[in-house]
């Protein structure tokens, strides 16, 4: 019989409570996931965080090279769009609400996560269909392959 995990090391995740205030966007969504059934929220909620926030992770820990950096950048972007996409048929919309936007709307500035005010970005990297398929991923449970999660999570 295989040996089950026993040296994983599980970490602490510590939120803080939201109460927000009645009316509000972040009350909206605190009532849509406080009706969600109890284990598919906090899947939910782990879906994000690592789609959100796993590229600024790995950049501020300092242990990963660029490219890593870079890889989960792409992976949590596709993860987005396709996050993104599904919601919007869920909701009935037009395709043309969904579809990707390849340039900025405006000309955005960049902030550089020091408290500075930011410059006006370079010019986005296009990225080849090619490497664009690589990053293939899907929000939906047993839709995504072993290779996706070993370059998620390194």
């Amino acid at each position: 019989m295989p040996k089950a995990k026993a040296n994983r090391v599980r970490k602490s995740l510590s939120l803080p409570r939201f109460t927000p205030d009645e009316g509000t966007p972040l009350a909206l969504v605190a009532d849509y996931l406080n009706g969600l059934e109890k284990e598919e929220m906090p899947k939910l909620v782990r879906e994000m965080l690592v789609m959100c926030l796993l590229p600024l992770a790995k950049h501020h820990c300092g242990q990963f090279t660029q490219k890593q950096v870079r890889d989960a950048y792409l992976i949590a972007r596709r993860m987005a769009e396709n996050h993104f996409g599904i919601m919007a048929i869920e909701l009935g919309l037009d395709a043309s609400v969904y579809a990707y936007v390849p340039q900025p709307l405006s000309n955005p500035t960049v902030v550089d996560g020091n408290g500075g005010n930011g410059s006006t970005p370079s010019p986005a990297v296009e990225v080849s269909e090619e490497e664009s398929t690589l990053y293939d991923s899907s929000l939906i449970s047993g839709q995504v392959d072993s290779g996706f999660m070993g370059s998620l999570f390194g």
